[in-house]
């Protein structure tokens, strides 16, 4: 039944008309995502895949990536894992490949993470590297006796100096225990680029 009702729902997605070329002016974005979760019964081991659609100023670029997760519970406490993006931009494609530690703790309706991500970077078609490190605290309340989780969360990025950050201002629904709602306001700061501010928009599955 939920596979059947995901893959519905990836059937009826409207086919998108791509504008090609880049858009200069990248002060405001709206962010399309899904993602889908599966357990695999008592073994600590997961896999997810994620998509994002990124629009740019209002224009519907040919700018998006997705995300192929395989991950373990190593603790009650504690995950790692392995994750490998595909990103598409009108003028290149780029390859990332990253390793998450996650640390979890829920005291009452709190969920307090802080993931430590490092992501090694590769463009192809320019034969240029980079590396990143990526910080992410997250604080989730689940508000007792309603389906609402709101989250904050900041996210510096950095390697050898600070490159930009993520400021996170969300809120999940959840419609069912295996179906999610997600919407989010993020603010982007950044060391050599204007700020950009980001509106999200999707949806989580767990199988």
């Amino acid at each position: 039944m939920r596979i059947r009702f995901i893959l519905l729902l990836l059937f009826l997605l409207p086919v998108p008309l791509f504008a090609q070329e880049e858009v200069d002016d990248r002060t405001f974005g709206g962010w399309e995502f899904f993602e889908v979760t599966k357990d695999f019964g008592s073994s600590p081991i997961y896999a997810s895949f994620y998509y994002e659609h990124d629009n740019i100023q209002y224009r519907r670029l040919d700018n998006w990536y997705t995300r192929s997760t395989l991950g373990a519970k190593v603790f009650t406490w504690l995950k790692a894992a392995m994750l490998y993006d595909f990103m598409k931009e009108p003028s290149r494609e780029t390859h990332h490949a990253m390793f998450d530690l996650i640390g979890t703790l829920k005291p009452g309706n709190f969920t307090i993470s802080l993931r430590e991500r490092y992501r090694h970077s590769w463009d192809p078609s320019a034969g240029t590297q980079s590396d990143e490190i990526r910080s992410r605290l997250k604080v989730q309340y689940a508000i007792p006796g309603s389906r609402f989780s709101p989250y904050v969360a900041i996210e510096p990025i950095t390697w050898t100096h600070w490159i930009k950050t993520r400021h996170y201002v969300a809120c999940n629904y959840n419609i069912t225990d295996w179906f999610q709602l997600e919407a989010y306001y993020l603010y982007y700061t950044y060391r050599s680029r204007p700020d950009m501010h980001v509106i999200g928009l999707g949806a989580n599955f767990y199988l």
